[in-house]
């Protein structure tokens, strides 16, 4: 059928949530006051495209420049422009969603009397609950306990007092999401079209939010105050073996597998996130440029191949991030600089000091020298000649290894590169990020939101890991190994034994493998360890250099950004809008605010 859209945001949120065609002859409205909308499944599926649009999704459209989440931890550091003054303090990322949950509250109320088939109601019944479980994870993460609302609130002129409902205890609130998500499991098929729920993104979602509930009750003992901010010890277990339980449900139903097209590793994890026939996404938001795009290549691109509109390296990840990912054999990932004796050590080619690394590296981060869209990312930050470092700001300037000055007009060897250090829009770290870079976008085609590559907001290598992290706290270590070796063969680096199946490698495999995923910022926070991380922290920059008389390039470190990063406690928890309080006087401020 041809798709008659009335309005330019259905059209929109269609592009987004569904790959199907269908007649919609209704004018989207906020809440069903029209029987028009209920009198087809075209007119419901609009308006469920609505409560789609309104989910918390932190995909490439969450942040833009220095916001980025991997900015605000230690995987990476905006260009000098992008740079902020501090991370987030817990006043920063809000989503106070209870419009979009009474909307949602709107639909489960009136799909009884909907002129549908019992079939599309169940269908109908388990995405909007899913939505529902998704807002609320989205509240509950950010704010521990919130009121938990079922039905649509209205004002009368004379009942104000019984909709200033108080905050639920926060246990209270991860068990709703867990109660709708079970109804939407038992609904939802488990194939849909593009961009719409399955019994597999409810059971994803929760096997990830049972796993946040879980460390808040497991980690979370010194921010517990009156049921409204976390969760009793004694509950952990529970919800360990519930995320435990989604995940292996997931994994028994054999829908889905880990990416593994390519027998090179490494392309074959750069492919994973920009091929749309992908058998390990679960759920993913769709773009289709130019109708609605993002722009995650223009912002994010290298400088020396940014887009024609400028912006470019707004992540720029860290030394650390980069020595995270072991080599092969397993080693620790500590890149080799210098010599014991403390003498630099000489590369002819300044790749070679990746050598070795787990593939997932050169996938994920675009390295110094490294290719892409058959360019070198050449980062030099400076030269040797002799004992004299030069380093120059202007990435046009030439040096004269004859003269031994700067010469411009007879120079032969470039100081700084292309994309190397110095200036506003360029890498702080020596490393631009690499992960969902279209590597198949040509660089005059970056501008603006020009990107249409999908966001998988729940992939199978993170179920794998999720179960890994619950089998390990639920001291299953067979499950435990599987799964995370399931991960590490992928890669092609060495398997863990029995001895190495700890909760600091199954972390630490976490935070590896899905760097750059906007996952890392809440990872830190349920395990609270985020004060203890971030603490006046500064993230260290990899600067190469050519040496004249080696002819060859040498490394060195540094730390490097304008601003520490400071995690303050309070930001555990994030501010409840001011305005909210204002308005309704039962709900009790989060503390420190």
């Amino acid at each position: 059928m041809n798709t008659k859209i009335y309005t330019k945001i259905i059209l929109l949120f269609l592009i987004i949530f569904s790959s199907c065609d269908f007649e919609l002859d209704v004018e989207p409205i906020n809440i069903l006051t029209s029987d028009q909308v209920l009198q087809n499944a075209s007119g419901v599926e609009a308006y469920m495209s609505s409560l789609y649009s309104e989910m918390p999704i932190e995909d490439f459209n969450f942040a833009s420049g220095g916001f980025y989440l991997a900015n605000q931890t230690d995987e990476a550091i905006s260009s000098y422009s992008g740079e902020q003054p501090n991370i987030p303090d817990g006043t920063w990322y809000p989503w106070w969603g209870y419009d979009a949950i009474r909307n949602a509250n709107d639909l489960i109320a009136k799909l009884p009397d909907a002129n549908l088939s019992p079939v599309d109601k169940d269908i109908f019944l388990g995405e909007v609950l899913f939505i529902r479980a998704f807002y609320y994870f989205g509240l509950a993460k950010r704010y521990g306990g919130v009121p938990i609302i079922e039905e649509v609130q209205n004002y009368t002129g004379d009942n104000l007092n019984e909709l200033q409902v108080p905050r639920n205890k926060e246990q209270e609130v991860w068990d709703f999401i867990a109660t709708n998500l079970d109804q939407a499991i038992s609904l939802l098929p488990e194939e849909n079209v593009a961009g719409r729920a399955t019994k597999f993104a409810a059971l994803a979602l929760k096997s990830r939010a049972m796993l946040y509930a879980a460390s808040i009750a497991e980690y979370g003992e010194s921010l517990r105050i009156n049921g409204i901010l976390g969760i009793p010890s004694s509950g952990a277990e529970k919800y360990w073996q519930s995320s435990f339980n989604s995940s292996k449900a997931i994994i028994d139903s054999e829908k889905y597998s880990l990416y593994n097209k390519n027998p090179d590793k490494r392309l074959n994890f750069e492919q994973l996130f920009i091929d749309p026939d992908n058998p390990e996404a679960i759920f993913s938001v769709h773009y289709k440029y130019p109708y609605l795009g993002h722009g995650y290549d223009s912002q994010n691109l290298p400088f020396g191949i940014r887009g024609p509109g400028g912006a470019g390296s707004y992540i720029g990840p860290s030394l650390e991030l980069v020595e995270q990912f072991e080599y092969i054999d397993g080693s620790a990932g500590t890149l080799k600089i210098n010599n014991p004796d403390g003498t630099p050590i000489f590369y002819e080619h300044p790749t070679d000091i990746f050598e070795n690394k787990d593939p997932r590296l050169m996938a994920s981060v675009i390295v110094p020298f490294s290719q892409f869209r058959n360019n070198t990312i050449d980062v030099q930050a400076g030269i040797y000649d002799g004992e004299e470092k030069i380093e120059a700001g202007d990435f046009s300037a030439l040096y004269n290894p004859v003269t031994h000055e700067i010469d411009n007009a007879n120079g032969t060897i470039r100081v700084v590169g292309l994309s190397g250090f110095g200036g506003s829009e360029k890498t702080q770290s020596g490393f631009y990020v690499r992960k969902y870079l279209n590597y198949n976008m040509d660089n005059l085609d970056a501008i603006g939101s020009s990107s249409d590559q999908s966001f998988m907001v729940f992939r199978y290598g993170e179920i794998l890991l999720n179960y890994a992290e619950a089998a390990i706290e639920l001291n299953n270590i067979e499950e435990a190994k599987w799964a995370v070796n399931q991960i590490r063969e992928r890669a092609g680096i060495k398997l863990l034994d029995d001895q190495e199946v700890t909760i600091e490698n199954i972390r630490h495999e976490r935070l590896v493998e899905l760097a750059f995923e906007n996952l890392r910022w809440w990872d830190y926070k349920r395990w609270r360890v985020a004060d203890k991380i971030l603490n006046n922290y500064r993230v260290t920059a990899l600067k190469p250099y050519f040496d004249i008389q080696q002819n060859a390039y040498r490394f060195e470190t540094e730390k490097t950004g304008r601003y520490p990063k400071t995690f303050h406690q309070r930001a555990y928890y994030s501010i409840i809008p001011l305005a909210e309080i204002d308005r309704n006087p039962n709900l009790v401020q989060n503390p420190g605010y």
